[in-house]
């Protein structure tokens, strides 16, 4: 976790950072405005479903399984319990982190939702961006990164962990949403995009203010 005089992200990471929030966030926009008020699949989701669909019966019990870790309480109890951690070894801003990041994401998955007003299935559920991929992503996105931050872990090192373990969390959990019906495959990747952007534009802005107090001290 990040020591008292120590950034989130490691000095030579920012820009790369800064870039993938940029980059995230442009891709979550073009699909909002592509599947706003849409009610079905679009041509991308039809080559990704032929995808899902390849997975063996086994892979698909286990994809539904594993949605539990995306759910709103597993992910609220999850960022409160490492916050907690994270006060008791008197590392606020990791605290910070933990708690900012998959509450942004939360937030702006839930209330997206309706802004964007894609729907599913016959109930005619609101589906972009996918709440479940944008928790478990923003988590292990999270832990990622102050696991970093612990073992000192130089930029490079650093993202491709995070890179590694978003990718994990959110394509198995998205996979699952999928499988289970409730989300097409680019609500997934909206949800993706949205706790990508949320967690390392958080992280960001601490690290900015850590650079600032720094740049005072004499």
């Amino acid at each position: 976790m990040p020591s008292a005089d120590r950034t989130v992200l490691p000095d030579g990471s920012r820009r790369v950072a800064a870039a993938v929030v940029v980059l995230a966030a442009t891709i979550f926009a073009v699909l909002a405005v592509r599947y706003a008020g849409e009610s079905t699949a679009g041509g991308v989701d039809g080559h990704l479903d032929r995808a899902v669909d390849a997975l063996p019966a086994t892979g698909h019990g286990l994809a539904r399984a594993v949605t539990v870790f995306g759910s709103p309480p597993v992910v609220t109890v999850a960022a409160g319990a490492l916050a907690l951690l994270c006060l008791l070894a008197r590392k606020p801003r990791a605290a910070l982190l933990a708690v900012a990041g998959p509450g942004l994401t939360g937030l702006v998955t839930t209330f997206g939702k309706p802004v964007v007003d894609r729907t599913i299935g016959r109930e005619e559920s609101l589906a972009f961006p996918s709440g479940h991929t944008g928790g478990a992503t923003s988590l292990a996105l999270v832990c990622a990164l102050l696991l970093a931050a612990a073992l000192e872990l130089r930029a490079q090192e650093t993202l491709l962990l995070a890179a590694a373990s978003a990718v994990v969390a959110g394509g198995a959990v998205g996979t699952g949403m999928v499988v289970a019906g409730a989300h097409y495959p680019t609500d997934v990747v909206g949800g993706f995009c949205t706790a990508v952007a949320c967690v390392l534009g958080v992280a960001l802005l601490l690290d900015a203010v850590t650079l600032q107090r720094r740049a005072r001290q004499p």
